[in-house]
């Protein structure tokens, strides 16, 4: 059955969307089955939790022990509803972040305990645990020069993380990083500040091989 769970990791406007438009449409054309997931979001529950972690509000702070939690409930929503049925159906699902994402973002750039996070992370994710993650790496100037390339071309834009200061979008870079050596085997960077088709071409090979690898073992 040709099924796996594949996810795109990476700072802000790293490039993880556009490439799993390309991917799914490249799947689909030889014939896969595929579900494309986000995170938080995916679920009528899950969409409106994304709404209220990513809204700004200058009058009130969201705490980073908040947004661990809710990041979580989002999760566990998506995983139990559509990822983990999806999988059983034998189809591929690409996924727009995981836990990898809270990991990098609540506990490394927000400090929340990082071992209580990977344990809250890994209960939601009740052993859904991806194929293989990639991280889009990008540099903090690169990323600066993105979101402000892109500002006001996208709904979500000008969200409460994209606003933060260079500061943060490094201590995301380096939770990143530090999860790649946390979880090795389970993370591959790729370089994000190659060309679109190149990245394409290095994510959709490493998708098919494993595909076929445990379709035909």
């Amino acid at each position: 059955m040709a099924s796996g769970y594949f996810v795109l990791e990476g700072c802000d406007a790293a490039g993880k969307s556009t490439q799993i438009r390309l991917l799914a449409a490249l799947l689909e054309a030889r014939g896969y089955a595929v579900t494309v997931v986000r995170e938080p979001g995916g679920t009528r529950l899950g969409d409106r939790i994304r709404a209220m972690l990513l809204a700004r509000d200058d009058d009130e702070r969201v705490e980073p022990f908040t947004s661990l939690l809710l990041f979580n409930a989002s999760r566990c929503q998506l995983i139990e509803g559509i990822v983990k049925p999806a999988l059983r159906e034998g189809r591929i699902v690409l996924s727009d972040r995981s836990f990898i994402s809270t990991l990098a973002y609540q506990a490394c750039a927000e400090g929340v305990d990082p071992l209580f996070a990977r344990e809250l992370c890994l209960r939601a994710i009740g052993g859904a645990m991806p194929d293989k993650v990639f991280f889009l790496d990008i540099s903090v100037e690169e990323t600066g020069r993105r979101i402000a390339a892109s500002r006001g071309t996208f709904e979500e834009k000008d969200s409460r993380y994209d606003l933060r200061a260079a500061a943060f979008h490094a201590k995301v870079r380096e939770g990143y990083r530090a999860q790649a050596a946390a979880f090795p085997g389970l993370i591959e960077t790729i370089d994000g500040g190659a060309s679109v088709e190149k990245i394409t071409e290095l994510l959709s090979t490493a998708i098919l091989a494993h595909v076929t690898k445990t379709a035909f073992p």
